[in-house]
């Protein structure tokens, strides 16, 4: 689901995330696990949303899906170091996993882009 320097900066917050590669230690106990990545993007969405969101959230992007009248609304805000809102963007949807990819998808792009 993610591109470009997104996907790799992704890959690298994955396993050592922070410094305690915590993704890691879970799965690289699984036989023939060797690329936490790829086993990753096996689970479904909603397994890897949760994920995703604190990728972005330490990266300065928010991500928010909400129940808004019958529909789901999808947000993505991008916030400098200041706590000052650069971008957002939101669109409302049929149904919660579509909210999730389209967030998902919205913030892939602005990051690939700065």
């Amino acid at each position: 689901m993610l591109t470009g320097k997104c996907k790799e900066d992704f890959e690298k917050w994955l396993v050592c995330g922070d410094g305690r590669c915590h993704f890691q230690k879970y799965y690289s106990d699984i036989e023939g696990n060797d690329n936490p990545y790829q086993w990753f993007t096996e689970l479904t969405l909603s397994m890897q949303y949760g994920v995703y969101v604190d990728f972005f959230d330490s990266v300065g992007f928010y991500l928010t899906v909400r129940t808004f009248f019958e529909k789901y609304e999808w947000k993505v805000e991008r916030i400098d170091s200041t706590l000052r809102k650069l971008e957002q963007h939101s669109e409302n949807v049929e149904s919660r996993n579509e909210a999730r990819q389209k967030a998902i998808e919205k913030a892939n792009e602005i990051y690939n882009q700065r």
